[in-house]
């Protein structure tokens, strides 16, 4: 049955992150049954939702973790139903942990972190102009990193100024190519023309250069590593946050409203563009210290 549920999850476009961390909580809710009861699960009832909470609860499982595993097993739900195995959706909105939202943001890079970036990638000795793109798009087109690298240069309309995009959820969008992506996209074009590459992908590396096939969404993270060490940047730089910097810079210096944020970055909900709005940690610490 877990097999069936994991096919079901990748008809439904989700992550194989999701649908492995998914499948790993309908697991464990499964032993936790088969050891708590000595039979094996065959639906499930809201009882039985609530008692496993308070369990995870008393074994000190994080908000988000718990809240996590009842989204798994909602899903398995659904699928339940559809499997005609059960009838109805026992798990409600009711049985999550509501979390209160932070009102401080992450550290996100700074604009000097920006500018190293930007510098250091379009020196690179072997791939200035492919690098410098990278970073060009995860700044001012606020991707995430399974989007990135599986844009195809038929989805760029460089003209029209805009990129096609199939993201979360396989909602489709299109983002806008500024003046800075623009330049940088043409360059690389240019360059991958002269190279009489055949691989319908934007971004290539070695491993992909002569398949057909997206390079791994974990190129990335390892381009950023490179650079973040390049540029003795500190803290944290992955993609997210760069994404994060995107949306950020969009709503309190680009001057764009939160909806063209949410369309730009495929938020699929306002409250999560809002997260943006947030002020700064020092800037809380002024305001309380006038209580």
């Amino acid at each position: 049955m877990l097999d069936k549920f994991i096919e079901y999850m990748k008809n439904e476009s989700m992550s194989e992150n999701t649908y492995k961390s998914y499948a790993s909580d309908v697991k464990l809710f499964q032993k936790y049954y088969e050891d708590s009861y000595g039979e094996k699960l065959e639906n499930l009832t809201h009882p039985d939702i609530s008692m496993y909470k308070s369990y995870l609860l008393n074994q000190n499982i994080s908000v988000a973790t718990i809240n996590r595993k009842l989204s798994a097993l909602k899903l398995y739900n659904q699928f339940l139903i559809k499997e005609n195995i059960q009838k109805d959706i026992v798990i409600k909105e009711k049985d999550f942990i509501k979390i209160q939202k932070p009102i401080t943001k992450k550290k996100l890079p700074t604009n000097d972190d920006i500018r190293k970036l930007k510098h250091y990638s379009s020196k690179d000795t072997k791939n200035a102009k492919r690098d410098f793109c990278f970073i060009c798009m995860l700044i001012y087109g606020g991707f995430r990193e399974s989007e990135l690298v599986k844009i195809k240069i038929t989805d760029i309309r460089l003209d029209d100024r805009f990129i096609n995009v199939i993201g979360k959820g396989n909602k489709f969008r299109q983002v806008i190519i500024n003046n800075s992506m623009y330049d940088a996209i043409q360059d690389y074009l240019e360059e991958r023309k002269e190279m009489n590459i055949k691989n319908p992908y934007l971004f290539i590396g070695q491993k992909n250069k002569n398949t057909l096939k997206p390079l791994n969404r974990n190129f990335c993270n390892r381009q950023l590593e490179k650079y973040k060490d390049i540029c003795n940047i500190k803290g944290k730089l992955n993609p997210h946050l760069l994404r994060d910097f995107f949306c950020s810079n969009a709503l309190h210096n680009a001057g764009y409203t939160i909806e063209q944020v949410a369309n730009q970055a495929g938020h699929s909900s306002l409250n999560t563009t809002r997260i943006y709005l947030h002020t700064d940690d020092e800037d809380l610490l002024t305001l309380s210290n006038k209580l």
